[in-house]
């Protein structure tokens, strides 16, 4: 995506970048996100592949940054042998403080009756992801409604977004959303776009990638050099997003 195009969906409001650091023996990847919102506070947490991200303000200094990440090196490297432990592709328990993924981002998800002061059943507060309930049985069911309704707003806001920018596209597409197992998106022949409720889980990029790759099915309803041409253009870096998500995919879709 061009730098301008980049800079219109986001409000140039994060910059991101990578780099590796060694924390216990092992070499981690480090993802740095820069916000030029009004952010205080500096914030560490693992991904769902041990990987660390951090989160700073735009101006907090490389020392700032390094001091938060070898300050937490015992934490980093009891967590990630944790997600190593935890069993892999299979479905959910939904019990107290299990990682459960919301935008690309592993939350710990905390269970019971006072866990919130008001009548919400679902929130996230910083690193956890909580659930209001007495009944341990319904858990599954609050968190599959929360999900869809958080992915018919972040995916229609995006989808609004990028059908004005994209100049092929007339008007914003009828959106449906659907469970999947096998397939992130799809486009109809009439132009209707169906989403897989489970993509929320991923990152924004992931998410836009698939949006836009439905998108450029309504110039071009194949996958022909034509239709990719257009993926470049309106998106350059897709390929990295379309193999982020591939890597991810069996721990996104995972009931």
């Amino acid at each position: 995506m061009s730098a301008s195009l980049k800079d219109l969906l986001r409000g140039n409001a994060e910059e991101r970048t990578q780099r590796s650091v060694c924390i216990g023996g092992e070499r981690l990847n480090v993802t740095l996100i820069r916000s030029r919102r009004r952010r205080r506070k500096l914030s560490l947490q693992l991904d769902a592949e041990g990987g660390l991200v951090v989160r700073a303000p735009f101006a907090a200094r490389r020392e700032e940054i390094d001091g938060l990440i070898f300050r937490n090196s015992d934490w980093i490297v009891q967590r990630r042998q944790e997600l190593q432990e935890q069993p892999r592709h299979i479905g959910f328990r939904f019990i107290d403080g299990e990682a459960h993924l919301f935008l690309g981002r592993s939350y710990v998800l905390r269970i019971g009756a006072d866990v919130m002061p008001n009548s919400q059943k679902v929130a996230i507060v910083d690193s956890e992801m909580l659930v209001q309930t007495r009944s341990p049985d319904v858990i599954s069911r609050l968190l599959q409604k929360w999900y869809c309704q958080q992915a018919q707003q972040h995916f229609q806001q995006r989808l609004a977004i990028f059908s004005v920018q994209l100049p092929w596209v007339n008007t914003v597409p009828a959106l449906r959303l659907r469970r999947m197992r096998s397939r992130w998106g799809s486009c109809s022949s009439s132009g209707r776009l169906c989403l897989n409720t489970h993509l929320i889980k991923a990152s924004e990029r992931c998410i836009d990638y698939v949006i836009v790759h439905e998108l450029c099915h309504l110039q071009e309803f194949n996958h022909s050099p034509r239709f990719y041409a257009l993926m470049d253009a309106a998106m350059p870096e897709w390929r990295e997003c379309k193999a982020e998500l591939e890597a991810c995919g069996g721990v996104i879709i995972r009931e």
